[in-house]
């Protein structure tokens, strides 16, 4: 009896991958569709060089990884897929249908609209001298594993060619497969659901914008809110490190759809989540329902990530909290009038200390909501502003810097705190420490970056001039208050 091998590697012409065994789909952990049209330009222009000017009979695209599930009866695509999908479209542009065996379905926005704008792409260049027959002329090398766990460490692994895998679809991919027990299918549904909202949140949800918010999300926010902390070790994340605390650090044991809970402002008393079929949530052991508000999940910050479900939770939550922060329209009176701050001073700062802001401001909110949140954001921005008045120029090193200096940390006071008092009594004394302020009078307003800053910085509190003596912020912000 011949045993089926664990991978398989051959040489295939689209038409015979397309259509040779089992159906090819994309799985759960996959990420989008994110050729642009450059991309899509230079594979074009590529197979029309090669049809104009060259003898060879073959036109050899790379490695293409797939791990045959035979009890579903699919071959899903691990590597390969964006250019697949790329080929795939063309295919349609020059035969009118898609490619037989060719299974894919992308639910992403963002796969949405990149692949038509392929397909628009690709009709405006009609004239290229492509016809079906070049489909016959392409191949791969194909290298097909039977288990799982074997295609999700080829996955790692692969060294990619295109577009390389962020650390995010990295994270997503591993957490899909953590996600197990009877329901495991339709919760990875649900969860791949959620990432891809995660996607499109921020600023990302307008249109015309292409990115991916993810990375964004985890490099900016979530893991430099774990990681800031104390003084002495404070570090910039890369892709190690951020797989090092959303993946090896993960914890599991508990039942898939069941996410541990820790006391937070969401908070007070369950002691567990679970994700519902009907992908609504529900406190453990209580007939609560949560609602539909992906930001008023009940977690916190710098709360171990439990693997699978609570994975995608914690990073929805946080994505939606930013964007209902930062981008969704409200009604509110205390956001709109921190958004008309944000918009006139913050903005006006440096890139860095505007990141800083921006992490520190989702901490706040984390712990205490929307409680005095002008009061908060004008109290910080005093800190960060102190150092663009002090220093010309600011690096990127610049927010590391001050975390390292400072007496006290500033993510770990706002995360300790009890009460919002607390957090302004804290910045206050920070604003009093600052030496940007002293030097103010020899700067001018509207010349130059510091000038600017100042400038927006005095037209927000009212002041033709900075006022003697460096107490006067203090007194501006103490004002605002009564």
């Amino acid at each position: 009896m011949t045993q089926v091998q664990p991978v398989d590697v051959t040489v295939q012409g689209f038409n015979e991958l397309c259509s040779e065994g089992a159906a090819l789909q994309l799985d759960h952990y996959q990420r989008p569709y994110v050729w642009d049209s450059i991309k899509v330009n230079q594979l074009l222009s590529d197979l029309h060089e090669f049809r104009r000017s060259s003898k060879e009979q073959a036109y050899y695209l790379g490695t293409v990884l797939l791990h045959r599930n035979d009890e579903k009866q699919v071959r899903f695509v691990i590597d390969g897929q964006q250019r697949l999908s790329t080929l795939a479209v063309l295919y349609y542009t020059l035969c009118g249908s898609l490619p037989e065996g060719l299974a894919f379905h992308y639910r992403s926005p963002i796969s949405a609209r990149n692949l038509h704008e392929a397909r628009q792409l690709m009709v405006e260049r009609s004239n290229i001298e492509l016809d079906p027959s070049i489909f016959e002329q392409l191949r791969f090398t194909v290298i097909t594993v039977e288990r799982e766990d074997l295609a999700f460490t080829f996955f790692d692994t692969q060294n990619h060619r295109g577009v390389p895998l962020n650390a995010t679809d990295l994270l997503k991919a591993y957490h899909l497969r953590a996600v197990t027990g009877p329901h495991a299918e339709s919760l990875q549904q649900l969860c791949a659901q959620r990432w891809e909202s995660v996607q499109v949140a921020g600023p990302y949800r307008q249109a015309g914008k292409r990115q991916d918010y993810a990375p964004e999300l985890f490099e900016q926010f979530l893991w430099r809110a774990r990681n800031w902390r104390g003084n002495k070790y404070i570090e910039r994340e890369d892709h190690d490190r951020l797989l090092e605390t959303f993946q090896q650090q993960s914890i599991g044991g508990v039942e898939s759809d069941e996410v541990p809970l820790y006391p937070g402002y969401h908070n007070q008393f369950a002691s567990a989540l679970k994700l519902q079929g009907s992908n609504d949530y529900r406190l453990a052991l209580t007939p609560v329902q949560v609602g539909g508000s992906a930001a008023s999940l009940p977690f916190t910050l710098r709360q171990p990530i439990h693997k699978g479900v609570g994975f995608f939770l914690y990073a929805q939550k946080y994505a939606a909290l930013l964007d209902a922060l930062l981008y969704q329209e409200s009604a509110n009176l205390e956001l709109t009038a921190f958004r008309e701050f944000y918009r006139r001073v913050v903005c006006v700062n440096a890139y860095y200390l505007q990141e800083l802001f921006k992490l520190a401001l989702l901490m706040y909110v984390d712990r205490f909501g929307y409680q005095r949140l002008l009061a908060f954001a004008v109290g910080l921005e005093l800190v960060l502003g102190g150092l663009r008045l002090e220093k010309q120029y600011i690096f990127k090193e610049s927010p590391l810097k001050y975390l390292r200096d400072a007496p006290y940390n500033l993510l770990d006071e706002i995360c300790g705190a009890y009460r919002p008092e607390e957090v302004m009594a804290f910045l206050s004394s920070e604003i009093e420490r600052s030496e940007g302020y002293k030097k103010v009078s020899n700067i001018t307003p509207q010349k130059g970056v510091q000038g600017c800053y100042l400038a927006a910085l005095l037209g927000y509190f009212q002041l033709d001039a900075a006022p003697e003596g460096k107490n006067w912020v203090l007194s501006c912000w103490l004002k605002m208050e009564k």
